[in-house]
């Protein structure tokens, strides 16, 4: 079986023909080429981009992100080699063994929202995470390069929709294109929470929030926005997808 594999991301398809559209950063079928069969299809370097978490699989990590754009220093080397674990092996972590043993912290994944001037925009999100319970509270870290970050600074306000495991194609929909240049909503089924801000119909569970304007932090590439849950509820029974779960997902499409 002839084996294809993308020029733009590094992605490897086994069948008769390329894909229409790469399932990993959505480049058409002209940038699909066929594997050399002394080629390793599973290439020995990974690389991360630290702006959007994207995977790059080759000896060098790509020119410019196919995800977010982010340039090729954006990228870190993730050294996923096996170690028992032993004085020597501790002694000899470095920078890409401590990038892949942080690489192998799971969490889930989900759509956040705002709202600002009457136009909605959300987008795919890994980082967030609840602070307390009493108050509910929960932070999300978004990076400062994205619409989302625009809105909820204009908004001071958000929804979270809680992903199950049969929706990855809205993580791809919300992560891997921009809503400068598309409407994310377009669709999309959805209603407007308390706060005005959409939640996704189908999704398993949702949050509404209010952002502490005193509790936002700079964190470099990214901001913190700290917020007070307003209202929320669960919508299905359905396991939550976890980015986990997602990639193994996209190694078998």
């Amino acid at each position: 079986m002839t084996k294809w594999v993308c020029k733009v991301c590094g992605y490897v398809r086994e069948g008769p023909y390329p894909p229409d559209v790469c399932p990993v950063c959505g480049a058409g079928s002209e940038a699909f080429s066929v594997l050399e069969p002394s080629a390793k299809a599973d290439s020995p370097k990974r690389w991360k981009c630290t702006v959007c978490d994207y995977i790059h699989s080759g000896e060098e990590p790509p020119d410019i992100c196919p995800v977010c754009g982010a340039g090729k220093d954006k990228f870190i080397l993730l050294v996923d080699e096996i170690r028992e674990l032993t004085p020597e092996a501790v002694a000899e972590a470095e920078d890409g063994t401590i990038n892949s043993a942080l690489d192998a912290v799971t969490y889930g994944l989900y759509i956040v929202s705002s709202v600002m001037d009457g136009k909605f925009n959300a987008q795919t999100a890994n980082s967030v995470f609840q602070l307390t319970s009493v108050p509910p509270q929960i932070a999300i870290c978004i990076n400062k390069r994205n619409l989302t970050h625009e809105y909820l600074t204009a908004s001071n306000r958000f929804c979270i929709s809680i992903l199950s495991q049969d929706q990855s194609d809205m993580v791809r929909k919300f992560g891997y294109q921009s809503g400068r240049n598309v409407d994310k909503f377009a669709d999309v089924k959805y209603i407007l929470g308390k706060n005005g801000c959409p939640i996704l119909v189908d999704c398993l569970g949702y949050l509404e929030a209010e952002i502490l304007p005193d509790k936002i932090v700079d964190v470099g590439t990214h901001t913190m926005f700290v917020a007070k849950i307003t209202s929320g509820r669960i919508v299905a029974v359905r396991k939550a997808l976890t980015y986990g779960f997602y990639r193994e997902s996209k190694k078998l499409s």
